[in-house]
Order: C-alpha cells, then sequence, then structure tokens
C-alpha cells in the first residue's frame, strides 16, 4: 500500500543505448499494475534525449528506473566468483580506481559479469532527468538486468537492444555485446520487444522485487518529496475543508443577524410607536387633569408606573385613566368611571404579558385588575387585549 502511494500504479524505465552505427538511442517502457499483473501501456524509441523528455512530460512520467547501456558503459566477464565486488572489479579492471566508477555485478555458477561507468556520467544524466522534474530511482548498468526476469523467459538465447544473453539454469551464461536482432519474446504473459527487455529488467527489480543498485538517496529523497506534497494537499484540503465549514456557519450566522435586526426594527417602531402614545396619554393628562380632585391625582403616577415597565413585546394601542362612561352626547353631562385605568394593545409574548400583568397586580394601589377581553389563542404573536385596573 506504501509503494503504491509513492509510485503509484504506473512503472517505467528508461535505457540509453545505441544502434549498430554507433548513435545513442532510448527505449522507454511503461507498464500499469492491473490486479497484481504487469500490463504493457506504452513502449516508444527515440534517437534524441530532447524528444524522450518531451514524451515523458505528454506521458506523465514523473519517475523511473534508468538503464545505461551505451558506448559510456564497460562490461566484461571474470571466470572468478567472489561476493565481494571490491575484489571483482579489481581483477577486472586492476588499472583503475573503484572510486571514480560505479559498479554493477551478477553471478553465474562459475563467472562474474561486471559493468561499470564513471560516477560524474552517471550524476550528469541523474540531474539532468532531474533538471525536467523526473526523478531517477535507481541506475542499472549493461545487460545485467537479464537476470532479474531470468526465471520467466523461456529462450535460452536472448537479444537485448546491442547484446546478446545467454542463459543457462536462469543465469548469465554468456554477454555478446554489439549484437544487434529484432526480436519479440512473451515474457510473463507480456510481448517484448529485444529493445524494451532490459527496461523490463529494470522495472521488475526495483518495483518488484525491491532492489536497489544504485543509491538509496535518491529513493528517500523522492518518498520524501511525495510525503511532502502529499501532506500539503492534504493540509489545503483540510483548509478548504475549514473555510467551507466557516462560510456555511458565517452564512447561518448572517441571516440570524438579518432576522434580529429585523426584529430590532419592529422594536424600534414599537417604541416610537409608545412614546407617541406617552405623548398623547401626556397631553390627556393635561386636559383631563382640571376634571380631576385632588385624590385622584396619583392615578397619572400609577399609569406612568404601567407604561415604564411595559415589556418589548407588547405594544399599547391605548392606555386610559377615568375612561369616559358611555358615549358623548350633546347637552348631556361627560361622566367618567373613577379610579379606573383601561388597557389595550397587542401582545407578543404571552410569557412576558402575564409576567407583566402579574407585577402591576401586585402593586400597592391595585384594588383590582380585569381582563375583559383576551383573544382565544394567546400564544400566537399579534394577539389583541383589554385590560381595566381598579386603583384603591
Amino acid at each position: 500500500m506504501k509503494d503504491r502511494l509513492f509510485f503509484g500504479n504506473t512503472f517505467c524505465a528508461v535505457e540509453h543505448s545505441f544502434d549498430s552505427d554507433g548513435n545513442e538511442e532510448f527505449h522507454c517502457l511503461q507498464l500499469f499494475k492491473q490486479k497484481n499483473e504487469l500490463v504493457l501501456k506504452n513502449s516508444e524509441s527515440f534517437n534524441s534525449l530532447e524528444n524522450l523528455f518531451s514524451y515523458l512530460k505528454e506521458i506523465k512520467q514523473e519517475h523511473l528506473v534508468l538503464v545505461v547501456n551505451n558506448n559510456q558503459v564497460l562490461s566484461k566477464s571474470i571466470p572468478f566468483v567472489e561476493p565481494n565486488k571490491e575484489l571483482v572489479f579489481k581483477n577486472a579492471y586492476p588499472t583503475l580506481v573503484k572510486s571514480n566508477f560505479y559498479a554493477q555485478v551478477s553471478y553465474s555458477n562459475t563467472d562474474s559479469f561486471i559493468s561499470i561507468v564513471r560516477n560524474d556520467y552517471v550524476e550528469k544524466l541523474v540531474k539532468e532527468y532531474q533538471s525536467k522534474a523526473i526523478d531517477v530511482l535507481d541506475v542499472v548498468l549493461g545487460s545485467l538486468s537479464v537476470t532479474n526476469i531470468s526465471d520467466v523467459i523461456e529462450e535460452t538465447e536472448v537479444y537485448t537492444s546491442n547484446a546478446e544473453v545467454t542463459l543457462l539454469d536462469e543465469q548469465i551464461h554468456l554477454i555478446k555485446n554489439k549484437s544487434f536482432n529484432d526480436a519479440t519474446y512473451t515474457i510473463n504473459g507480456l510481448k517484448i520487444q529485444s529493445s524494451y527487455v532490459l527496461s523490463l529488467g529494470a522495472i521488475v527489480s526495483f518495483y518488484l522485487q525491491k532492489a536497489i543498485f544504485f543509491s538509496e538517496n535518491n529513493v528517500t529523497q523522492f518518498k520524501e518529496k511525495k510525503t511532502f506534497n502529499l501532506g500539503y494537499k492534504l493540509v489545503l484540503g483540510v483548509i478548504f475543508l475549514m473555510v467551507l465549514v466557516n462560510f456555511l456557519f458565517f452564512s447561518s450566522y448572517n441571516k440570524e443577524v438579518a432576522k434580529l435586526r429585523e426584529q430590532l426594527e419592529i422594536k424600534t417602531g414599537a417604541k416610537l410607536r409608545l412614546k407617541e402614545i406617552s405623548v398623547s396619554l401626556e397631553k390627556k393628562r393635561k386636559l383631563l387633569s382640571e376634571l380631576q380632585n385632588s385624590s385622584l391625582f396619583s392615578v397619572s403616577k400609577y399609569a406612568d408606573q404601567i407604561v415604564e415597565e411595559i415589556p418589548n413585546s407588547v405594544v399599547l394601542s391605548e392606555i386610559n385613566y377615568q375612561p369616559i362612561e358611555g358615549t358623548i352626547r350633546k347637552e348631556k353631562e361627560v361622566k367618567f368611571k373613577v379610579k379606573e385605568i383601561e388597557i389595550k394593545g397587542v401582545l407578543n409574548n404571552y410569557n412576558e404579558f402575564t409576567s407583566w400583568i402579574d407585577k402591576i397586580e401586585q402593586k400597592k394601589w391595585v384594588n383590582q385588575l380585569l381582563e375583559l377581553s383576551t383573544e382565544k389563542d394567546k400564544r400566537k404573536k399579534n394577539s389583541s387585549f383589554h385590560v381595566l385596573i381598579r386603583v384603591k
């Protein structure tokens, strides 16, 4: 699962080779892993590195195994089997300095097959690929990658891009360099041309057998970069999710604010109306003050207390103290209901309304409080009410 996270399902190898005229050529093989099987996706050859890079960009290949099998590579076999590759190198190339070369060794029962290339040349190639945003995960030399698929090749004589490899007991027995022959092989169900045999071996070696010949640092750096990119995308995803949640939250918040503002405007309008009513009441109080005796003067104070304690959910339409009895008719004496306060209005919150009524009823100056009429559905907004207060 981790390998799939890092490398995906597409594997690639590129061979730097040469043709029968000594001209450099490049062979690219791309395989796709499907249900634990490798399926051929692309195989193309090029005569210039620029065309190869353009193709890799086109197929969106970001990592690969490099097979260096051109004129920069020296290869030979020696009748000497030694697990210590330093000794194999000294026996094969006694006049060369090992630290200047990258070497790869493969063994048969009787011989050692060694391929070498200068370190600076390989490093130059790796940097050139990196400059094109392509990571080289491993480097394989010469025809030695045939070893990795020798157990699934039915033929004993196998041609690569520029050599003939003889297999014996699933091991390399002989390599004839500069042997050219176009052939097609069926290798574990894949139809592979001779030009891509070494690339197939390199893919199997690194991606499936997990073998690393060149440098583990390249693989480590690639995984670190991939981990960073995945983490970066994950962080961006989390940030996007947070922004989305905040957007939805603030949208809901703004709707609630708009609703509250609307309610505030309604209440503000009610307060203005209340002020208008208060002004009107004050005018009436002054008008009727001449008709009141000194014992009834306190009734106006009681009316003021009622108005001051009114909740925001209650809107008054009328408040009359000493209301007129009956109707006013010409040439008839006007009579007033002494020591009575009559209140009419609209309620929007029944609980606040009853609490207000209870407070009024508890006043020392209240003798009796009567609800003359209130709409049956008391809990409904904009319900009207009519209350009469009798003063002691």
